[in-house]
């Protein structure tokens, strides 16, 4: 699995000793308030708003209005609490200035503006949702499921920072290197900083998903849980050994890869139908951190929902440019709108 830019991005700045605590995933203040600017009455007005809301019949448009509803819902799970910025796969950013962008339409601008949107109404409007239905068949890239889970209302993560490999590197800096004076509850302190936090962990693989019973408790402890549908995930950590090199070439017993194993108490009422997700899938986990062993190589999430995660490197195309150029709501109507917008990117890592 590909490893991601954010995580590069988390751990550069964790090198910074002031930022290396939980304030620098979950910051310090309240969540941000969005409210309504000059620039989202213009976006409301504008062309591609018209299309968001009554769907439109040009097929070049079609692209345009496909490639940033899918952008819209690949962020979708990764809206955090944190700040005003939200997080994008590198591979979608660069497609947005190259593939979407003309020098007389800013594609970067209206996703902005949609983001917004969605999390001044708290959101996805109802009628971008029927639009996105009605385009889906005609393209493919978009994920209605990611749509539909921020349709029924944003959901935020606590932070979009706070990513398997970066909590593994704080809990080596915090735990496992923590000195004599502080190993005694250096474990319980980094459970009180990161447990219960709603959480989106990528990269994972699928193994499978069931009805599970709890094993049944002694008649003086809490009652047993309630039967649920449980799902076993792993993550495959990175092999500081390996460089990429000659990676066909084995010799003797296949070497076993270190990983992380997620067992993950899903909600009934998943956006993904698990029967569209075959073992061995990437998908990416929604949820809330509930608990850890093994010195975290095993991790219990709870709420959970699962998504199909793709890798944007295998196939990076939104839309054809030359169809983007030909489409008429490709057109620059948010004139007067400050250079630099309010939100940004987060890049993935």
């Amino acid at each position: 699995m590909r490893t991601r830019a954010l995580f590069a991005l988390s751990v550069g700045l964790l090198s910074t000793p002031a930022l290396a605590q939980k304030e620098f995933f979950f910051g310090t203040g309240e969540p941000p308030v969005f409210r309504e600017a000059d620039m989202d009455k213009r976006f409301l007005r504008s062309r591609v708003n018209q299309a968001l809301v009554q769907g439109t019949s040009d097929a070049n448009c079609a692209q345009l209005v496909g490639a940033l509803l899918t952008i819209v819902g690949e962020s979708a799970p990764y809206l955090h609490k944190r700040d005003e910025n939200f997080y994008l796969d590198p591979v979608l950013i660069q497609a947005l200035g190259t593939q979407l962008s003309t020098p007389r339409f800013p594609a970067n601008m209206y996703l902005v503006s949609m983001m917004r949107r969605v999390l001044i109404d708290k959101r996805l409007p109802p009628e971008w949702m029927q639009t996105a239905v009605a385009l889906a068949p005609y393209y493919p890239p978009l994920d209605l499921s990611k749509l539909r889970f921020i349709a029924d209302g944003v959901k935020p993560v606590d932070s979009f920072f706070f990513t398997l490999p970066a909590m593994m590197e704080r809990y080596d800096l915090e735990v496992l290197k923590a000195n004599t004076t502080a190993a005694s509850v250096a474990d319980a302190k980094f459970r009180d900083d990161y447990l219960d936090k709603e959480v989106a962990f990528a990269g994972l693989e699928f193994i499978d998903a069931k009805l599970e019973k709890p094993k049944k408790k002694s008649k003086k402890g809490p009652p047993p849980e309630p039967p649920a549908l449980v799902a076993r995930l792993v993550y495959y950590l990175p092999d500081p050994g390996n460089d990429g090199l000659l990676t066909g070439l084995t010799y003797g017993k296949p070497k076993v890869r270190p990983a992380i194993t997620i067992t993950a108490r899903l909600k009934d009422d998943q956006y993904t139908p698990l029967t569209q997700l075959p073992k061995g899938a990437r998908v990416l986990l929604r949820g809330r951190f509930w608990e850890y062993r093994k010195q975290l190589k095993e991790l219990e999430v709870r709420d959970a929902y699962l998504f199909q995660d793709r890798d944007w490197a295998q196939n990076p195309a939104l839309a054809d440019p030359n169809a983007v150029a030909s489409c008429p709501l490709a057109f620059n109507d948010l004139t007067g709108t400050a250079p630099v917008q309010p939100g940004g990117f987060g890049g993935k890592r």
